[in-house]
């Protein structure tokens, strides 16, 4: 089975970075993750980034270079998840299709219940 495509943002505002909160009654709900999503039929990595901020949070964002790769497997399957640098276009942010959402710095990161196959970003954070 081919690997979920999913995108997410590394979204950094004075040293803290944006997480998100799933919704409940979603897939893995109650988890916090960085935001980002599938990629839709015919779209980009970065389209489909751009695309789930808008969706999620109401977010412009520009799309900057790859920060990580990360490969997980989950119980029903394995994702490849591109992590890019990004830059926030506003200063509000709405949630819309996710429960909360926090600045942290990259300290507090691992006192948050984050997707296992988000963890290796943390890691990198951390080690920067």
């Amino acid at each position: 089975m081919p690997p979920l495509i999913v995108t997410a943002a590394l979204l950094r505002k004075d040293s803290k970075i944006l997480i998100t909160k799933r919704p409940a009654d979603k897939q893995q709900g109650g988890f916090w993750e960085f935001p980002g999503g599938k990629l839709q039929n015919n779209e980009t990595p970065q389209q489909a980034l751009k695309r789930e901020l808008r969706e999620e949070l109401d977010l412009e964002i520009e799309v900057g270079a790859i920060f990580e790769v990360v490969y997980h497997r989950y119980d029903w399957g394995p994702v490849l998840i591109l992590v890019y640098e990004c830059l926030p276009l506003s200063e509000a942010i709405r949630n819309l299709e996710v429960d909360e959402h926090r600045w942290l710095t990259v300290e507090q990161l691992p006192e948050y219940d984050l997707l296992p196959a988000d963890r290796p970003i943390i890691d990198k954070l951390l080690q920067q």
